[in-house]
């Protein structure tokens, strides 16, 4: 009797444990439900064409997929899979969405693939470091020059480690380990695009893709990288002097707050705003660590951080375009995992977004942003609800994961 007391007291104590996991302040079975019922959703939706030629989203939905669990062998994920294969790498949102998710689902069986898209992403960069919509393949056809080598140290210098908090851990707990890298594969760049005007949009779904190409042992030519960091570095908008405070402690902020508009950079008349700010701290954060440099002692960081605080909600995308609110979600999301941060001033940002999306889906299992000035049609509801997915999942790896970096022992 003592025994099978003690054995449902244990069983108990398992279930009560059990319960307990997940986000501190975050119910982990509705985040579970949620999840399930969005990628629900997805299967029925549209994958809508978009301006300047996108024939479609699928790209976007399939990582949605890859990252909420959908298996890979179900129907609804093998259609748009194959068709994203055997497509030409003609926009750069596409091109970089591709290249994360192959090297999410197996970036040593997709490498020769993921060396393309690198390749098609290079050769899109404009010469003063953005990219726009267009993307270049004329010297994507042929795979590239395959060079073996032995894994060499090439991961950033920034910190090894978050400090973990004794309740929430750090963000990379519970990351899907992945193959190990067995070569490397050198590409270069075959010419510039020959436009002249860029987004920040584009550029900072480059910055991903290239990250996720250097993921999966391709390796980017410095002098990319170096163009890059530096359109963000000198676009950076709002003076650089004086500190202001933290509207939600009163304390100061750590950096000047400065941020980031859609295209014209530093001395735009277009003020910064969310979506774009986050966007470009994370994208400032992978060049930092691709080249070896401490993105946590970066001013340029330092300062977006402190206009995301500074300006920090999970209701609308801060400064302008709210139609445009999930998508700023999940360029936050983007933030807090590759800063290896659970706080963004003093607000914790995964736990008011999680539960602000929690109460924000639809019954159908969709998302869309509350927005009267949002004109994409039903197909914004599309992608609203891969970005809900893609934050709730806090899908983003963070850089400091062993088996995340290939060069990385």
């Amino acid at each position: 009797m003592l025994i099978l007391i003690g054995s449902l007291a244990s069983a108990q104590e398992r279930k009560k444990e059990g319960a307990a996991k997940g986000y501190p302040g975050v119910d982990p079975r509705r985040v579970d439900d949620a999840i399930q019922k969005g990628m629900e959703f997805l299967k029925k939706a549209p994958s809508p064409s978009a301006h300047k030629g996108l024939p479609n989203s699928d790209e976007l939905i399939l990582l949605a997929w890859v990252h909420g669990g959908l298996p890979q062998t179900d129907p609804a994920f093998r259609e748009p899979f194959e068709r994203m294969l055997q497509s030409k790498m003609t926009h750069t949102y596409k091109v970089a969405l591709q290249a994360m998710i192959l090297e999410e689902i197996d970036r040593v069986r997709y490498q020769d693939r993921i060396a393309q898209c690198g390749q098609a992403l290079i050769d899109s960069q404009l010469k003063h470091g953005q990219w726009n919509y267009e993307c270049s393949t004329e010297a994507v056809p042929g795979t590239p020059t395959l060079v073996p080598t032995k894994p060499v140290s090439s991961g950033g210098k920034g910190p090894s480690k978050a400090t973990p908090d004794p309740k929430r851990g750090t963000p990379a707990e519970g990351a899907r380990p992945k193959p190990p890298v067995v070569r490397t594969i050198t590409i270069t760049r075959s010419k510039f695009s020959s436009s002249d005007r860029g987004d920040d949009s584009n550029s900072q779904y480059a910055a991903l893709g290239l990250r996720a190409c250097h993921d999966a042992g391709i390796l980017i030519p410095q002098e990319v990288l170096e163009l890059a960091r530096k359109w963000w570095e000198t676009s950076q908008q709002g003076a650089p002097g004086g500190k202001t405070n933290d509207v939600a402690t009163g304390g100061p902020l750590p950096a000047p707050p400065r941020g980031w508009d859609y295209a014209k950079g530093g001395t735009s008349q277009e003020k910064p705003f969310g979506s774009m700010t986050a966007g470009a701290v994370s994208a400032l954060v992978i060049y930092d660590y691709m080249l070896k440099k401490d993105w946590k002692t970066d001013p340029s960081v330092q300062s977006g951080l402190s206009w995301l605080a500074e300006q920090f909600t999970v209701t609308t995308n801060p400064g302008k375009y709210p139609e445009w609110h999930y998508y700023y979600l999940y360029a936050l999301e983007r933030v807090g995992m590759l800063y290896n941060t659970w706080s963004i001033g003093s607000h914790d940002w995964y736990r008011e977004g999680a539960n602000y999306l929690l109460d924000a889906q639809k019954a159908d299992g969709s998302w869309r942003a509350n927005s009267p000035f949002a004109g994409a049609g039903e197909g914004q509801t599309t992608w609203d609800t891969c970005f809900a997915i893609l934050f709730l999942k806090r899908a983003t790896r963070t850089l400091d994961v062993a088996s995340v970096d290939p060069f990385r022992k």
